[in-house]
C-alpha cells in the first residue's frame, strides 16, 4: 500500500513539474473538483499575509499560484490597490472568482488562467508571491522563471515566497538574489523569504 502510494505521488509530481500545460492543468482541476484543496479556501492570518501587506504599499500585486482566492480576499484591503492572480487550474479560478464577485474587492481583483511557468504579466507590480506555488517547478526551472518575473517588478518591487521545508530552493534564492527578509514560523517548519534582484534595473 505505502508502495502504490509513493508511486502515484511520484508520478503526480512529475506531472506538476513537467507535463505539458494541458495536462497539468487537467490534473489539477481534478483535485480542486475533488476537493482535495478544499483547506486552501480559508487562511485568515497566514504567515505569509503580513509581509505582502508590508511591501505592497498600497501598489499591486501578483499572486502565482492563486488558488480559490484566500488570499486575495484575506489580505488587508487597504494594503494593495490591485491583485492578479494566477492558477493553472480553471477550477480554482472560478471558485476564486465566484468568491470575489459581490464583495468590495470584486472592481480591484482579477484572476487569469494560466501556467506560473509560462504566464506573461501585462504589467509592473510591487510584490510577486509565490504562497507555496514555487515547489511545483523543477528546480532548474526556478531560477529563470524568478529573473522572468523579476523584469516585472517595479523599481523596489520585491518577491514573497512561502516554503514547508524546501531548504534546497530557499538556498537557490539566497544564492542569487538579495534577501531582504527572512521569517521562520510554526516551529521552524515554514520560511518567508521576501527578496529581489540584485542587479539594479
Amino acid at each position: 500500500m505505502h508502495i502504490a502510494r509513493a508511486i502515484r505521488n511520484g508520478v503526480r509530481g512529475f506531472i506538476q513539474s513537467y507535463a505539458p500545460e494541458s495536462v497539468k492543468r487537467r490534473a489539477w482541476n481534478r483535485e480542486y473538483a475533488d476537493g482535495r484543496w478544499v483547506g486552501l479556501e480559508r487562511m485568515v492570518g497566514d504567515c505569509l499575509y503580513r509581509h505582502v501587506e508590508n511591501h505592497a504599499r498600497g501598489g499591486d500585486i501578483l499572486d502565482l499560484g492563486c488558488g480559490p482566492g484566500a488570499t486575495a480576499l484575506e489580505l488587508d484591503e487597504a494594503a494593495y490597490r490591485g491583485y492578479t492572480g494566477v492558477d493553472i487550474s480553471d477550477v480554482a479560478i472560478a471558485k476564486a472568482q465566484a468568491r470575489t464577485a459581490g464583495t468590495s474587492r470584486a472592481t480591484k481583483n482579477r484572476y487569469v488562467q494560466g501556467d506560473i511557468l509560462l504566464y506573461q504579466p501585462d504589467r509592473r507590480y510591487d510584490v510577486i508571491v509565490f504562497g507555496d506555488s514555487i515547489i511545483y517547478l523543477a528546480h532548474h526551472q526556478i531560477h529563470g522563471a524568478l529573473s522572468r518575473y523579476a523584469q516585472h517588478l517595479n523599481e523596489h518591487g520585491v518577491f514573497v515566497v512561502r516554503l514547508f521545508g524546501y531548504e534546497k530552493i530557499a538556498d537557490l534564492i539566497r544564492r542569487n538574489f538579495e534577501v531582504v527578509e527572512q521569517h521562520r514560523y510554526h516551529d521552524a517548519q515554514v520560511s518567508v523569504l521576501v527578496f529581489r534582484p540584485r542587479t539594479s534595473r
